[in-house]
C-alpha cells in the first residue's frame, strides 16, 4: 500500500448493520462504500444482537457469551471490521501487501448524538484496541451531523440550499433516532449552526423488530416452543423484507412472513409456512416507534417559527411508512420532506467527509448548542445561611472553613459553541505536598441546574490535573504557624470539539495536558 496516500475510513457502527466507506486525499470527492462483506447472508447468534446499545444503556435481553462485557464484544466486532477494511484497501489501493502493513489510514466512527460522553469514550477505546488507532487516534463524530454534511452537499439543483434556510435532520437508525435543526448561514463554503439543542430517543427500527417478536410469540401460542431459536431468528430476518416494503397501502391488506419448518397452523394464521400479518397488524408494530419520532420532531420545532426542509436519513429513514407519516404532519405547514439519495449511507459518507477535513478538504463550519450543563465541583468559603451545614469543611492547611461539593457551571445547556471555543475555570489550590489534584466534572440535563452536587446533577467523570513535574519555587509561598504552604493558580479549559468533551490545563501561560479523565 502506498504510504504517501492519506486514507480516511468512516465506520457507521449501527445497531443492526454496520457500514464502512473510504476516500483518500488523491481523489477526496470519490467516496467508496465497502460492500463485499464476508458474512453477508450468514445467520448470526441471536444472543448478541443489538449489543451496540449496551455501551450506553442496560439491556435486559442481552446475554453475552463467556462473561464478556459489552465493550469487549464491541472490540471483538470492530477487530473483524478493521481486518476486512484493511484487506479491502490492500486490494483497492494496490500493492497486494500483507494485511496490517503500516499505512497512513485514519478512522472516523459515528455515534448517536444522544450518547453520553462515557459511551463515546468506551467506543473510542474499543476502536483503538481493535487496531484503528495505529496512524492516529480514531475520531468520534455525531451520526446526524455526519448525515447532514453529506446530505446537504448532495442535494440536487431543484432542492439546493439557500442562505438562511432552516433544515431539520431526522436521523432514524436501527436503535436510535436523533433530531437536529440547522440554520444555513452560508452555502459556499458550507456554514451551519444549530438553531436549538437537538433531541432524540431509542425508537429506531429494532424496536419494531421487538414488537414483531412479541406479536409472533403471542400469535404462535403453544406452538412457539416447537420453533428452534435458529428458525425464530430466521423468521425475524424474513420480517425485514416486509418491514422495508410496508407503506400502508389500502390496496394491500395482507402480508406474509415465511416461518421455516412450519406447515399449516390454522389457529395461528400460518399456511404453507407463511405467517399472515394484516395491514392493521403492521401499523400496530410500527406506530409506537413512529409516533415517538413525530413527538421528537414536534418538540424540536415547538419554539421555531418555521422549517424549510426535513431531511430523512438513516436506515429506518428509508421507510415509506415513516416518510408518509412525517409528510402528513409537515404538509400542514408546507414544509418539504426529502429522503435524499443514498440516505442509508449518508452517515458513513459524512464521516469520511468529516475525517477528510483534517487534511484541509471541504471543511464545514458548524456551530453547536450544548445538550446539557457542564460544570466542576468546587469548595467555596462557607457562608452561614447560604450553604448547607452538611457541606461545611475545615481546611487544615489554611484554617479556613469551606462549603464542599458546590458547583460552578461552565457551559450552559443550549449555549452556542464552536470547535475553537473553551470554557475556563480558575482553580486556587493551597498545598504543602505537591501532587495531582482530582476534580469532578458534573452535568445536568434540566433547564435549571442545582448549585450543589445533588439530583438532577450527576457526576460525569474525574479529571486529574498534574503539575508535580514543576519545582515548588514555581508556586507562591505562604506561612502559617511557622510552616510554609504553597498556592497554585491554574485554569481548567473545557470544550466540545465535534460534540466530544476536550480538556486541557493552563498554568502561567503554558498549556499542559490533563493527566487523565476517568468516566464513572
Amino acid at each position: 500500500m502506498n504510504r504517501d496516500r492519506n486514507i480516511v475510513v468512516g465506520i457507521d457502527f449501527g445497531t443492526t448493520y454496520t457500514a464502512a466507506a473510504w476516500a483518500d486525499t488523491l481523489n477526496p470527492s470519490h467516496i467508496e462504500v465497502i460492500k463485499n462483506w464476508p458474512t453477508a447472508g450468514a445467520v448470526v447468534s441471536s444472543q448478541i444482537k443489538w449489543f451496540k446499545l449496551s455501551l450506553e444503556i442496560e439491556q435486559d435481553k442481552l446475554v453475552l457469551p463467556l462473561n464478556l462485557t459489552p465493550a469487549e464484544i464491541v472490540c471483538d466486532y470492530l477487530t473483524g471490521i478493521y481486518k476486512h477494511v484493511m484487506f479491502t484497501l490492500d486490494r483497492r489501493v494496490g500493492g497486494g501487501g500483507t494485511l496490517g502493513q503500516p499505512a497512513v489510514v485514519s478512522f472516523a466512527l459515528t455515534v448517536p448524538a444522544i450518547w453520553s460522553d462515557a459511551a463515546r469514550k468506551k467506543l473510542r477505546e474499543a476502536a483503538i484496541r481493535a487496531g484503528m488507532g495505529r496512524a492516529s487516534p480514531p475520531k468520534i463524530f455525531s451520526e446526524p451531523e455526519c448525515a447532514a454534511i453529506h446530505a446537504l452537499r448532495d442535494l440536487d439543483d431543484v432542492n439546493r440550499l439557500r442562505d438562511k434556510d432552516r433544515i431539520l435532520v431526522c436521523d432514524a437508525g436501527g436503535g436510535t433516532v436523533d433530531i437536529i435543526t440547522y440554520d444555513v448561514i452560508q452555502t459556499t463554503p458550507l456554514k451551519i449552526t444549530e438553531c436549538t439543542a437537538g433531541n432524540g430517543d431509542y425508537c429506531g427500527s429494532t424496536f419494531i423488530d421487538r414488537e414483531f417478536e412479541r406479536f409472533f410469540m403471542n400469535r404462535m401460542g403453544t406452538y412457539y416452543k416447537d420453533i428452534t431459536p435458529l428458525h425464530r431468528q430466521q423468521a425475524i430476518k424474513n420480517f425485514e423484507a416486509t418491514k422495508a416494503a410496508f407503506r400502508d397501502d389500502p390496496e394491500q391488506e395482507a402480508f406474509y412472513v415465511n416461518i421455516p419448518t412450519l406447515g399449516d397452523i390454522k389457529d395461528a394464521g400460518v399456511r404453507s409456512g407463511n405467517l399472515l400479518i394484516t395491514r392493521s397488524d403492521l401499523r400496530s408494530l410500527f406506530d409506537p416507534a413512529v409516533s415517538r419520532i413525530l413527538d421528537l420532531i414536534k418538540a424540536q420545532t415547538k419554539e421555531l417559527p418555521s422549517i424549510d426542509l426535513i431531511l430523512l436519513v438513516g436506515g429506518f429513514g428509508e421507510s415509506d411508512y415513516l416518510y408518509q407519516r412525517i409528510l402528513g404532519w409537515a404538509c400542514k405547514s408546507q414544509t418539504r420532506v426529502l429522503q435524499p439519495r443514498e440516505a442509508s449511507t449518508a452517515i458513513v459518507r459524512g464521516a469520511v467527509l468529516k475525517g477528510l477535513e483534517a487534511t484541509g478538504y471541504c471543511k464545514t463550519q458548524i456551530t453547536r448548542r450544548a445538550r446539557r450543563w457542564y460544570g466542576v465541583t468546587i469548595n467555596e468559603l462557607y457562608v452561614e445561611g447560604t450553604h448547607l451545614a452538611e457541606d461545611r469543611h475545615l481546611n487544615l492547611d489554611t484554617g479556613q472553613v469551606h462549603a464542599r461539593d458546590q458547583i460552578r457551571w461552565l457551559i450552559k445547556k443550549g449555549q452556542i459553541l464552536s470547535d475553537e471555543e473553551v470554557a475556563r475555570h480558575s482553580f486556587h489550590r493551597d498545598f504543602r505536598h505537591l501532587g495531582p489534584w482530582r476534580d469532578n466534572l458534573v452535568s445536568c440535563a434540566s433547564e435549571v441546574p442545582p448549585s450543589r452536587l445533588e439530583a438532577p446533577a450527576v457526576k460525569l467523570c474525574t479529571i486529574t490535573s498534574d503539575l508535580s513535574h514543576l519545582k515548588k519555587k514555581s508556586f507562591d509561598r505562604h506561612w502559617r504557624k511557622l510552616q510554609p504552604y504553597y498556592t497554585a493558580r491554574y485554569s481548567l479549559c473545557l470544550g466540545l470539539q465535534d460534540n466530544n468533551l476536550t480538556f486541557r490545563l493552563e498554568y502561567q501561560g503554558q498549556q499542559y495536558g490533563v493527566a487523565y479523565v476517568d468516566f464513572d
